[in-house]
């Protein structure tokens, strides 16, 4: 008998995954020399298979990304304030990804 998957958002993992791909690529990275990362444990994030927070933290990381947590709906205004000067520049220079709009398709239903 096959467990069943624990992935519960198995569409935003595979968008978070395409995302660190691009996020990869445009540093000029191969999948197998992402520092503290072995190239399977790469494939499998693109992927959008399932790993541990951890692990997901740690390559963002070994892209010079961190993850941020912000009330929903404040995304865009942060952006905003980036683009204005407000705020500090960020690390990398692809421009950061708003997930409220990302992920607008796996909202729940009001």
């Amino acid at each position: 008998m096959k467990p069943q998957s624990r992935v519960r958002n198995p569409e935003t993992l595979a968008l978070l995954g395409k995302q660190l791909r691009r996020a990869r690529e445009a540093a000029g990275l191969a999948q197998g020399n992402v520092k503290h990362m072995r190239q399977g444990t790469v494939s499998k994030i693109e992927n959008g298979r399932e790993v541990t927070l951890d692990t997901f933290l740690t390559y963002a990381s070994s892209l010079g990304l961190e993850v941020a947590l912000v009330p929903i709906g404040q995304a865009a205004l942060l952006e905003q304030k980036r683009l204005s000067g407000k705020s500090t520049p960020p690390v990398s220079e692809s421009a950061p990804i708003d997930l409220l709009t990302e992920f607008e398709h796996l909202k729940d239903p009001e």
